[in-house]
């Protein structure tokens, strides 16, 4: 093992949290939250403030099957814009995918211990929340500008290609994003 998961054990939680870990404590004085989401059966919900830094699809074989979908959108936020009440900490399971371990390893997948819906994949700094979670109900259904699709990550895994729109503004990289050629 090693690259970005190398030290992943060393940020493992344990039961319960910790009173410093965002974003499962962020205090709610001067918090106003932009969009809120929840798991499909509503155990989890959230709260993001702002837009996301990021809007990534990630095309890896592990989202493909973690997943159940040829690819996986996110929205990335910093940690302290993404906000959990206290009482859904109960509903929320997490997975560590590179070393297959239960538990709050970090990076992870989250998901409601409940209704099972995958909720976002935690990482060291950064939140992947997942679009499709999010309720735009105010906006008559659809998505904000800001979760349009940036980059497409690991796009050589990819199931099928996807139709490009000349002249727009999404990259395709081969893997990571920065980190591999564009496709």
């Amino acid at each position: 093992m090693g690259g970005a998961h190398e030290h992943g054990d060393k940020d493992f939680t344990g039961d319960g949290f910790p009173d410093d870990v965002q974003p499962w404590n962020i205090a709610n004085d001067a918090w106003e939250a932009t969009y809120k989401g929840s798991c499909h059966c509503g155990a989890v919900t959230f709260e993001a403030k702002g837009d996301p830094v990021a809007s990534i699809c990630c095309h890896c074989t592990t989202c493909q099957v973690v997943h159940g979908a040829i690819a996986q959108r996110a929205v990335l936020y910093k940690k302290d814009c993404i906000k959990f009440p206290k009482n859904v900490l109960e509903y929320v399971a997490f997975y560590q995918t590179h070393d297959k371990k239960v538990g709050r390893h970090l990076p992870c997948k989250v998901r409601c211990k409940n209704c099972g819906t995958l909720i976002a994949d935690e990482g060291r700094n950064l939140w992947l929340a997942f679009p499709s979670l999010f309720d735009f109900s105010d906006r008559d259904g659809k998505e904000p500008e800001a979760f349009k699709t940036q980059d497409h990550i690991f796009y050589d895994q990819r199931v099928f290609d996807i139709v490009r729109n000349e002249g727009g503004n999404v990259s395709f990289w081969a893997g990571a994003k920065d980190k591999s050629e564009k496709r």
